[in-house]
């Protein structure tokens, strides 16, 4: 069982980081389906076609990288975070919502990765 726990980042203020190794693969949270929005509201992720999760527990914690270990598999019967690579103890988890976000407004990146690209778009 994957244990997650949100903690200070130096991405953005708080983020959620992996307290037990998360092999390559790995589909790691399920998404609570029951919290889908038809229009956005501050602080939920972007995960299809005007479709917005506010998910307080995980997902709403989990912060943009240009280089992330995770993606969001929103086309799957199980919608859920994914890992793109062995995720260590300790690690912030995190993914490219610039793949879900196709228009909006340009947002400030801090992911500090070598690749960053400077922002990323979030719909308004």
């Amino acid at each position: 069982m994957v244990i997650l726990v949100k903690k200070r980042s130096n991405i953005h203020k708080i983020g959620v980081f992996a307290k037990s190794f998360i092999p390559k693969g790995s589909k790691f949270y399920m998404l609570p389906l029951g919290k889908i929005l038809n229009a956005p509201k501050r602080g939920c992720a972007h995960v299809g076609n005007n479709k917005y999760l506010s998910d307080e527990i995980v997902l709403n914690w989990v912060n943009h990288s240009c280089d992330p270990n995770s993606r969001l598999d929103i086309n799957s019967k199980e919608p859920c975070l994914v890992s793109l690579r062995d995720i260590k103890v300790g690690e912030e988890v995190t993914c490219d919502y610039s793949i879900t976000e196709v228009m909006g407004t340009k947002v400030k990146c801090n992911c500090g990765k070598n690749n960053c690209r400077g922002y990323f778009l979030r719909k308004e």
